[in-house]
């Protein structure tokens, strides 16, 4: 399935909310953002996020709290988990956890799922791209080192090709 960048942007208002009972069965939308900035000054492999994260983590619940969000996935990480829990507790909604890097199983799972939903999948620098290329076929540009602000929108349609769009939320991160 062909996949195009369809441009870039910032994201300062909230999406239409969507109506689950009469969502398009034909598209599939997921929603993709890095975790927000970690804490730095802690050591250790699963650092929190810092105070700027828990900021970004608020805008998400701002740009995102309208968009008719189904479900919402992380990794197993702290950092994941509090970039998303704020949109959770907003939305009534567990978070669920993906783990390891088979993305086409993954991807699998995910689309025959949550077939006509809009989908949150917070993830990682190195991680995202590669999910992204396993929805549609095509690859992405990669996360600058200090880049926390991207939200790609990956709309899968049932008969057609999908499409990404890359967006910028938030305050603007030093990645760029």
């Amino acid at each position: 399935m062909a996949c195009s960048l369809v441009g870039s942007g910032i994201a300062t208002g909230s999406f239409a909310r969507g109506d689950s009972a009469g969502s398009d069965s034909t598209a599939t939308t997921f929603l993709l953002v890095r975790h927000a900035e970690r804490d730095t000054l802690l050591l250790g492999p699963d650092p929190p996020l810092s105070a700027a994260g828990l900021r970004r983590a608020r805008t998400l619940v701002h740009v995102l709290g309208d968009a008719g969000i189904s479900a919402i996935y992380v990794t197993e990480f702290l950092r994941n988990r509090q970039t998303a829990l704020p949109l959770a507790a907003r939305l009534g909604d567990s978070l669920r956890v993906l783990r390891g890097r088979n993305f086409a199983e993954q991807v699998g799972r995910l689309k025959a799922e949550h077939a006509g939903q809009t989908v949150l999948i917070v993830g990682h620098g190195d991680t995202l791209p590669e999910l992204i290329e396993a929805l549609c076929g095509r690859k992405v540009p990669p996360f600058g080192r200090n880049e926390w602000d991207l939200l790609y929108v990956a709309t899968i349609f049932k008969d057609g090709p999908a499409k990404v769009l890359r967006l910028r939320y938030g305050e603007p991160s030093g990645g760029r």
